[in-house]
């Protein structure tokens, strides 16, 4: 299997100071070389617009990893919704008065990333045709790859700006007379960049695994075209309505790649050997838990994976090359702040039931045991965590795959205290100190699929950013067909196919081993997107190409600062001071920054935030 990264060498030596960015406050209207190099003397082989097209990837795939002690890119696409949330140490996101507004740091990063992946696809594509290639296949692959990244960045920027400035010539002239176009015409742009991907992709990407298939494209375009329908009351488009188009598409994702429904890969019953002294074998095991293993996102028997977020394989060539590496320390609890509860207090054992840990457990709190030392920087809301695997929201569904305890999750983390009389049972909620609300809030539920549950997922040479093992190299799924299926679902709806719709559904429940749905409406399936996509799915794109009216309400009844009296946030206690006024909102607010220095045209504010 190749890599993506193995490429990186290249694209900065060769292309540092040609691929314009949005990093700095002008360099959004500023497209500009930063040298003497220039596009028409800096190009002279395809590698190099290979190397332009590889280094948008490869700044595409920070929104699927953390930063080293924050929630980074892959954070400001969940938090603050109905899912994720950050602590009383940082940021609460759904505190929309306080935390949000057009200076808020988080607001510009995410545009300026996206608009750095849309410079290098300009970049890549202005050179395509001044370059040799050593076939027509090759040329037309590398092009159809930077339209996928500019078509979905400008997907993106839609879903969570609205009308953005669409630029898809590379220009070395400063402008400072950017407009904003419809959101209609926002979308449209990115339709016809994803369509000459789809045109364009090969179907089989597995031995280059990092990069887009002509299965990528199409679920991004049954996503656009879903968002599209939305906001233009499924308008036309090419002989279809938009939902009938969102159909075709996911439909073609999902031939090209068929749903998983049987164990496979590396940690099967039948598996030999171990790893980091752990055995592969995984007797109890479970598809999904499959899914999530490392070396099977990419296992060529997974023909869910629809294109896969890349990193380097391990701690050294991390140090040699650089790359991701994923911290547990954003998003696992902060075990070690917990006490127990009154009733479980006992003489000669510590305050809590992770405050001592002996020397069998390492004598410190550790990623595949507790989460990490941590400092549990987003929390789960209690809907995540609970409430929605149980029986009354999940359709009477207790041996769903996909929360099976100890193996996709741990609600409950093992005691090390020897001298705690529940020293090596597995302890939760119900054991710890619930009078002080927020260090209470940090404790919460551990995804298998977010964080491995024994050493066999670590590099247990890397000695992380704590001095035990918090940091791994897992390869993350940018898409799967279970998205496909779910959108499939959400389309069939909006095209008022009930019946169709509900059948989508339930092939994702049918596979997870939950009982089938009998009923179907836009938040039954914002529910199983929760699901079957927690951590994977980019929740504010959901949320926002959605009607306000959709998705406020699960804000307001599940978010952590937003949930009202009559929906606590979690039993016993509420996390924080209620918040009572109403999302004032409908999308992310246009960076100020950039309405500033437009200062030629004026780049209007969206409603809400003026």
């Amino acid at each position: 299997m190749k890599n993506i990264n193995r490429f990186l060498a290249v694209s900065s030596v060769a292309l540092a100071c040609l691929a314009t960015s949005c990093v700095s406050d002008s360099e959004f209207l500023t497209e500009q070389p930063k040298s003497i190099y220039t596009v028409v003397n800096a190009y002279e082989t395809s590698a190099q617009v290979l190397a332009t097209v590889l280094s948008a990837y490869t700044e595409y795939e920070a929104f699927y990893y953390n930063g080293e002690y924050d929630w980074g890119y892959m954070g400001y696409r969940i938090l603050g919704t109905d899912l994720i949330d950050g602590n009383d140490q940082v940021t609460h996101f759904s505190n929309f008065t306080v935390s949000w507004s057009p200076s808020a740091s988080f607001v510009k990063s995410v545009w300026d990333k996206y608009y750095k992946v849309i410079s290098y696809c300009n970049l890549a594509l202005s050179q395509v045709d001044n370059v040799s290639w050593t076939s027509e296949d090759e040329k037309a692959r590398v092009s159809s790859e930077a339209y996928f990244l500019r078509g979905l960045s400008y997907l993106r920027l839609t879903e969570y700006y609205g009308g953005v400035p669409i630029v898809k010539e590379y220009s070395e002239t400063p402008r400072y007379d950017y407009t904003r176009p419809t959101r209609e015409e926002s979308y449209q742009a990115a339709i016809d960049d994803l369509l000459l991907a789809y045109e364009g992709l090969p179907e089989d990407v597995m031995a280059d695994y990092g990069r887009a298939g002509k299965g990528a494209a199409a679920l991004y375009l049954s996503e656009a075209f879903l968002a599209l329908g939305v906001e233009t009351s499924n308008a036309s488009y090419s002989g279809n309505t938009s939902y009938q188009n969102a159909i075709k598409y996911a439909q073609e994702t999902i031939s090209l790649h068929p749903l998983m429904t049987e164990r496979f890969g590396a940690r099967t019953a039948d598996a030999t050997g171990t790893t980091n002294g752990v055995a592969d074998a995984v007797p109890d095991g479970n598809v999904y838990f499959d899914l999530f293993a490392s070396p099977n996102v990419i296992n060529t028997a997974n023909t869910e994976t629809v294109w896969v977020m890349s990193t380097v394989p391990d701690y050294a060539t991390y140090m040699s090359t650089g790359g991701h590496r994923q911290s547990t320390l954003s998003h696992t609890p902060a075990v070690q702040d917990m006490n127990w509860a009154a009733e479980y207090v006992e003489d000669g054992a510590a305050a809590g039931p992770w405050k001592a840990v002996s020397s069998k457990y390492g004598g410190k709190t550790n990623s595949y045991i507790h989460g990490g030392y941590t400092w549990g920087l987003c929390p789960l809301t209690w809907y995540a965590s609970y409430d929605m695997w149980d029986e009354e929201n999940n359709n009477n569904s207790p041996e769903d795959y996909r929360y099976v305890e100890n193996l996709t999750v741990r609600t409950k983390l093992l005691c090390c205290d020897e001298n705690h009389s529940l020293y090596e049972q597995y302890v939760g909620w119900e054991y710890i100190d619930k009078t002080n609300a927020n260090t209470a809030s940090k404790f919460y539920p551990i995804y298998y699929k977010e964080t491995g549950f024994d050493a066999w997922d670590y590099d247990i040479s890397d000695p992380g950013w704590t001095g035990t093992p918090h940091a791994h190299y897992r390869l993350r799924y940018g898409a799967r067909s279970a998205d496909a299926y779910l959108l499939l679902a959400e389309a069939y709806y909006r095209n008022g196919q009930t019946s169709e719709a509900l059948d989508a559904l339930n092939v994702i429940r049918t596979r997870a081993n939950a009982t089938p749905m009998t009923s179907i409406d836009i938040q039954v399936i914002l529910d199983e997107r929760a699901r079957e996509l927690l951590f994977e799915e980019d929740r504010w794109a959901t949320l926002l190409r959605m009607e306000p009216d959709e998705w406020q309400p699960r804000i307001e009844k599940y978010g952590m600062y937003t949930a009202r009296n009559d929906d606590l946030i979690c039993p016993d206690v509420r996390r924080w001071s209620e918040f009572t006024g109403e999302i004032f909102f409908t999308l992310w607010p246009i960076p100020q920054t950039y309405i500033d220095l437009n200062t030629e045209a004026t780049l209007e504010q969206n409603e809400g935030w003026e």
